[in-house]
């Protein structure tokens, strides 16, 4: 301590200067204050002041290097400007660590404050922020609002979808004793089909505006069901019709035992109720916000489980396949009243849009996705409807005298008795072949061309004779009140 105080007393001479400790034992000395510049790539070092620390001032040697050393203070002594709300300082490569640079904040990042060394991340999902922001902005919610020029296009299709519906039920109604209501099944059967129709058509309500809990679990049930019921009675009108027209016994007993309409109906839709039931109580569809678009959040429906989907759409796909061969073996039948024909139509048209709609759904996403369902399952339901009841309408306007039961009956008729003859043909056939005489049937013709006692000498029901054994003559007739009975 006894040195520190001597010290303190000391004074040391150094190139014409003084330096001389303080009370704290520390250098009290003056500094020369410097000017750096580059000349020609060249740095030229010139003393402009000097400064004295223990009066706090500088002393120039003439008024022209204080008149330039003045003229410094309007030059910027920091490396670095500060940086503004919306960036962030990033220190730079220079060895100078208090140099930094002012980047902007990136997207979803935010800085509210001046000479921030990091930007805020926006705290949760629901929230974005451009790139330089200074504040985070909430998400835009979409879905297909009903004010969607594509929705209300979707809804006018849905809505003629129904007005259709309603007008076939009243020209079926108005002309229920005609011959094409009955040979449809009857109203009875015509109004379930149509009232399936009718929920098909509501079901698409669903699929657009705001998602909720109970839209997501209403409208691909109230399809899946409301299809299934369709599609059943059209099978058992594919079946009515095939069991009506038929001539081979063996598919006589095998549709026989197949048609039990209200047990099939009922057994079919019975099947897809308990599918949808099983969806909905273990996998149940639900609302979720989708946040693959960066700066808004769509709400969908989660299907809750891709397989118990796509069961219910396979299972429908099942049913459409069985009455599709079944309409298919009836395409044949009498053209006025034949309707097996266009129900084949209908279900080409449902596998073709079907078909055409999971690779597309797939692939889509957004608030249009619903848009897609939407439009297979009008294409779907209007094929259908169409297919089955548009020609049968068509009959009743424009085609009256073919809707009568006098018509019906000689159409029938004449059905019947170019069947009839074909069974004969094939039973003569087969009796010549399992007989010892190689003579073939166009030989004993050859024999006696009249003769009443070859086997060859066959005519259709009513008309003449098979195997040799007359029928009597009203044999046609009464098969053609047959079929018109069953039908």
């Amino acid at each position: 301590f006894q040195l520190l105080e001597e010290l303190k007393e000391v004074t040391v001479i150094d190139d014409d200067k003084e330096i001389k400790f303080d009370s704290n034992g520390d250098m009290s000395t003056s500094y020369d204050v410097l000017l750096w510049k580059e000349i020609d790539g060249h740095i030229e070092i010139t003393t402009m002041a000097e400064y004295d620390a223990e009066k706090g001032d500088f002393i120039f040697e003439d008024e022209e290097k204080k008149k330039e050393f003045l003229d410094l203070k309007k030059v910027q002594s920091t490396c670095s400007q500060h940086c503004k709300p919306g960036q962030m300082k990033k220190v730079t490569e220079s060895p100078h660590t208090c140099c930094y640079e002012c980047v902007y904040c990136p997207e979803n990042h935010y800085s509210n404050q001046t000479d921030m060394d990091y930007c805020y991340r926006c705290n949760n999902k629901t929230y974005w922020a451009p790139i330089n922001s200074t504040t985070c902005y909430r998400k835009t919610i979409h879905f297909l609002t009903w004010t969607n020029w594509f929705a209300i296009f979707l809804l006018l299709l849905s809505a003629f979808g129904v007005v259709l519906v309603l007008s076939i039920s009243v020209i079926f109604t108005k002309n229920l004793n005609t011959p094409v209501v009955k040979a449809s099944g009857g109203l009875t059967v015509c109004y379930i089909i149509l009232f399936s129709h009718f929920l098909i058509f509501l079901s698409t309500i669903f699929f657009i505006d705001e998602p909720t809990e109970f839209k997501c679990k209403t409208r691909q049930a109230l399809f899946g069901i409301s299809f299934a019921l369709c599609i059943s009675c059209i099978l058992i009108k594919s079946l009515k019709i095939l069991l009506a027209f038929s001539f081979d016994p063996k598919l006589q007993n095998f549709l026989k035992c197949l048609y039990k309409p209200i047990p099939t109906v009922v057994t079919c839709t019975g099947i897809q109720v308990t599918i949808c039931t099983f969806w909905l109580i273990f996998r149940t569809p639900f609302v979720e916000q989708n946040f693959s678009i960066p700066r808004a959040i769509i709400l969908e429906c989660n299907e809750g489980s891709i397989v118990a989907f796509g069961i219910m759409l396979s299972y429908i796909a099942a049913l459409a396949f069985v009455c599709f061969i079944f309409a298919f073996k009836g395409r044949k039948l009498p053209e006025n009243y034949n309707e097996a024909k266009f129900i084949t139509f209908g279900m080409l048209i449902y596998f073709i849009a079907w078909i055409v709609f999971i690779p597309v759904y797939a692939t889509t996403f957004g608030k249009y996705l619903p848009a897609v369902e939407i439009i297979v399952v009008l294409i779907s339901n209007y094929g259908i409807l169409c297919c089955t009841f548009l020609p049968k309408c068509y009959i009743i306007i424009y085609k009256q005298e073919t809707n009568t039961k006098s018509a019906f009956l000689k159409m029938v008729y004449t059905y019947s008795t170019k069947s009839a003859g074909s069974v004969a043909v094939s039973q003569i056939s087969l009796d010549s072949k399992s007989s010892s005489s190689r003579a073939t049937i166009s030989d004993s013709c050859k024999s006696e061309k009249n003769s009443v006692n070859g086997n060859c000498h066959f005519q259709v029901p009513g008309e003449g004779l098979i195997k040799g054994k007359a029928l009597p003559k009203n044999t046609a007739r009464s098969m053609a009140r047959k079929r018109l009975s069953s039908i």
